[in-house]
């Protein structure tokens, strides 16, 4: 059969490659030019040789086939254990471990995070600057063409046997919008225009050839800073760099300040979790993600239609969590039914 997945993200990329092991021909469309969504690694420096994750800065894993996804990655050195405890910064205090938090494995990606979709691609066909603009179920009486039609705003069709959607809900709920006329997509609508997401700026600074600092990452329970990376600890940038991530309170308030002035906001918070040294940066950029995490996760693993004629499900980080780990299981699990009921 052939599949069409729109969204390239770790959910759409999983499923592709595992549907892709059982035979079927599986076409994955993405408005980026990238892989990975929020798995990202931003480039800069003169010779782009600093790698900075601006999206997902870590990940941790319970569910067993992602365990056993992270030992395929290690064994390609894609993946590595990054540390075991986090920091924590609260009122004013620093706390080199945290006190609330058990220790557990936290992963990065030495080579930055992008590394993993692009693993990931290896096993499918692309279509990649190639915007969706929406789907369209073909009647079961035309039998000479495929049961979906995906639409691209270049004003190419595609025509599939099955269609998985693995972007942000918001995005999932416009696509399925055009098609509400089928019955059977209106119960998956309903469900996934309900999930909502929290926005992020990510600022990301390079300080020269300061002293390292001895903390990974640190969690804020702060106003304004969420999570401060210390990229440096990952890999050799050849200078200190950071990432801050920012609360979707601060992202609210700020949505149309300029950038510049984000920076300055942002780095005299970061001068009392860090010290003064962090308000003198070489360079910064900043970022803004519009769907960072999802607040209101659906408890299931994916969500399908119920029309055998037409194969369609949605999946995604907004599944059973809002984690790297909850992207993938949701891309695998499906992938896994699907197996078995596409082969009927």
């Amino acid at each position: 059969m052939i599949i069409g997945i729109i969204g390239a993200g770790i959910a759409g990329l999983t499923a592709g490659r595992e549907l892709a092991k059982k035979g079927h021909e599986v076409i994955v469309f993405d408005k980026s030019r990238g892989f990975g969504g929020r798995l990202a690694t931003r480039y800069v420096g003169e010779d782009r040789n600093i790698k900075l994750d601006h999206g997902a800065s870590y990940f941790t894993a319970k569910d067993e086939s992602f365990l056993s996804f992270i030992n395929e990655l290690e064994e390609k050195d894609i993946v590595a254990p990054w540390t075991d405890t986090l920091s924590y910064y609260t009122a004013g205090s620093f706390y080199l471990e945290h006190p609330g938090r058990e220790k557990q494995t936290y992963y990065c990606a030495p080579n930055g995070m992008n590394t993993i979709g692009k693993y990931l691609s290896r096993w499918l066909d692309f279509r990649l600057n190639e915007k969706v603009s929406g789907i369209t179920m073909v009647a079961p009486t035309n039998k000479r063409k495929r049961p979906w039609i995906i639409n691209l705003e270049s004003s190419k069709v595609i025509e599939v046997d099955a269609v998985i959607i693995a972007t942000p809900s918001i995005q999932a709920a416009g696509v399925l919008q055009l098609s509400q006329d089928e019955t059977p997509i209106r119960a998956v609508h309903a469900k996934v225009e309900a999930v909502e997401y929290e926005t992020c700026f990510t600022l990301m600074l390079g300080f020269g050839d300061r002293e390292i600092p001895n903390w990974k990452g640190v969690i804020c329970q702060d106003d304004d800073i969420s999570f401060v990376g210390n990229e440096s600890s990952k890999r050799d940038n050849g200078e200190l760099t950071l990432v801050v991530q920012t609360t979707h309170t601060f992202t609210r308030k700020h949505i149309n300040t300029p950038k510049d002035e984000i920076a300055r906001l942002l780095l005299q918070k970061l001068a009392r979790i860090a010290g003064n040294w962090a308000l003198t940066p070489y360079w910064n950029q900043v970022h803004y993600w519009k769907y960072h995490r999802p607040t209101n996760p659906i408890s299931e693993p994916y969500i399908e239609s119920s029309s055998d004629f037409a194969p369609l499900a949605v999946i995604g980080d907004y599944f059973n969590g809002n984690s790297v780990e909850a992207a993938y299981v949701s891309g695998y699990k499906l992938a896994q039914h699907w197996s078995t009921k596409l082969a009927k």
